[in-house]
């Protein structure tokens, strides 16, 4: 993408009103915002630099992952930083903490930031065909939909910046219900305007099964629970049935082979291309590659910022495979100490190139293994790796939809319990009326009793995938004491939660204190 550099000269231009024509000379190197939106070709620039912003540490790279994995019950962090621990511990001292929640907040209105520019120029564009019209206007709606999204979920009471924005902007705070009409909005059109798949060297780009999963994502935040059924019902009962399905191996999901399978709905494109350097906004080598298996990575070997929480191994082990062996989904999520021993039948897979008994420092803890194992031949991790990101699989789509339906049956019916043994059937459970461990029959046949059930069922398959945060907000265990309590049995971090304040981050302080249309987010 071509940027616009701005040369203000303060300098002798009343003074010396002659020199202005001497002074006032187009850079050669560059163009200016009028100059450059031009053509159908600026625009996909233009779009490109706005999936380019996944590609930053605030984003999808590396410190996304530390506070939502951390802020969820699955997770915690050892990080040695310990300002940096801290916030995936509900401990926000510093509200501008950079390597958190300022680059978090900042990079994704950069991200906003790029798709307004596209938004803005649209239509005074001509386009080769309305169809491409159509994809561009959709993606670069899906993106600002999606951004909006994670900042919604983190901070609530944020701007919304629907335009170009200028230096001197100072754009109003909004609220939640302010935000989410215009996240459903974005991601309504973008459905419209997406096709259903794309093809070719275009695969990964947002489709309207991606647009329609967020949508519905939205709606259960809000608890619309049939407009979200409507918007997911694309996926599971109508025409969209045919681009989705579960893959037949669970682990399939997390390494850097059968990326873009069927069951992923939208997932971040990665790539090794340029292993070096940082997100250099201003480089056409700019680093493409995730730092997520540097950030979970045990100490010595990586940065141990986010890990597992030990709960998921007891989880698992409740209940047995058909044919009596412990759940794969747990082999292929976490490295633990017992894990060869309750995988006899797996090979004795290496913890970036060592063996568990290698070091004694790691004792009980857990590390996370999704997303950190390549399948190159390479023993050891890199600073950098091509792993994509799900950010949405089918999986997650169907446990959604056994909620949405529970809800508003208020009980689960047929389809309902369908869609969660699809994703137990996967994982060669039985059907979760012939569990072995939990009484299916009273939990089929009541509705918080399924609602409950899916909470764990949710833990176990998407654990460690940054969705479990978003869930608990839903799900309103964050929003009294018994909920509280019911998470400190299960994560110690939660000692640290602060009812009516912990479940939203602090606005960063730099802004607030910038801009006199935002006040802090109370009792912050």
């Amino acid at each position: 993408m071509k940027h616009t550099i701005i040369l203000t000269l303060l300098i002798g231009l009343t003074v010396f009103p002659a020199c202005k024509k001497v002074l006032d000379v187009p850079n050669p190197n560059t163009f200016t915002a009028a100059e450059f939106w031009k053509t159908e070709a600026d625009l996909q620039q233009g779009l490109t630099a706005a999936y380019n912003a996944f590609y930053k540490q605030g984003t999808w790279t590396r410190n996304i992952y530390t506070l939502m994995d951390g802020n969820g019950d699955d997770g915690t962090s050892l990080a040695g930083w310990t300002e940096l621990q801290e916030w995936a511990k509900f401990k926000y001292t510093n509200y501008d903490f950079f390597e958190m929640g300022y680059k978090i907040w900042s990079d994704h209105y950069k991200a906003i930031f790029r798709a307004n520019q596209v938004l803005d120029h649209v239509d005074k564009v001509t386009f080769s065909s309305d169809e491409n019209k159509r994809r561009i206007t959709g993606q670069a709606k899906f993106l600002r939909g999606l951004y909006y999204f994670y900042l919604e979920i983190l901070w609530e009471n944020i701007p919304l910046v629907l335009k170009t924005s200028q230096p001197s902007d100072a754009p109003k705070q909004s609220g939640p219900a302010e935000v989410w009409a215009q996240i459903e909005s974005d991601l309504k059109d973008a459905a419209d305007n997406l096709p259903d798949q794309w093809t070719g060297v275009d695969k990964g780009r947002a489709t309207k099964g991606a647009a329609l999963a967020y949508l519905g994502k939205a709606y259960m935040q809000q608890k619309k629970w049939q407009q979200a059924k409507d918007a997911l019902s694309w996926l599971v009962e109508g025409d969209g049935r045919q681009y989705y399905d579960l893959i037949p191996n669970y682990g399939d999901n997390f390494t850097n082979a059968n990326e873009n399978n069927k069951e992923s709905v939208f997932e971040i494109q990665f790539s090794e291309v340029y292993a070096t350097g940082y997100d250099d906004d201003f480089s056409s080598t700019s680093n493409l590659g995730t730092q997520h298996a540097m950030n979970a990575s045990p100490k010595g070997l990586g940065w141990n910022n986010i890990q597992a929480r030990r709960w998921l191994i007891d989880y698992f082990k409740r209940e047995k495979t058909i044919d009596g062996k412990n759940d794969i989904r747990l082999f292929t999520s976490i490295w633990y100490d017992a894990r060869k021993n309750d995988f006899p039948d797996q090979p004795d897979s290496l913890v970036y190139g060592r063996s568990w008994t290698e070091d004694p420092t790691w004792g009980s803890q857990v590390f996370i293994r999704k997303y950190t194992s390549k399948l190159n031949g390479r023993d050891l991790e890199f600073y950098w790796n091509d792993i994509n990101y799900r950010l949405i699989r089918y999986a997650d789509v169907l446990l959604c939809y056994a909620e949405i339906l529970n809800e508003l049956n208020h009980g689960p019916n047929a389809l309902a319990i369908q869609c969660l043994d699809r994703v137990r059937q996967r994982a060669n459970l039985p059907l979760l009326i012939n569990s072995t461990y939990y009484n299916g029959a009273a939990i089929e046949g009541d509705y918080t009793a399924f609602g409950k059930h899916l909470q764990i069922e949710r833990g176990l398959e998407l654990c460690l995938e940054c969705v479990r945060w978003i869930d608990l907000k839903r799900w309103g265990l964050l929003d009294n004491q018994t909920g509280i309590d019911e998470l400190k049995t299960r994560d110690p971090d939660f000692n640290n939660f602060v009812l009516n304040k912990s479940y939203r981050l602090p606005l960063p302080q730099s802004e607030v204190d910038n801009n006199p249309n935002l006040t802090q987010n109370t009792p912050y």
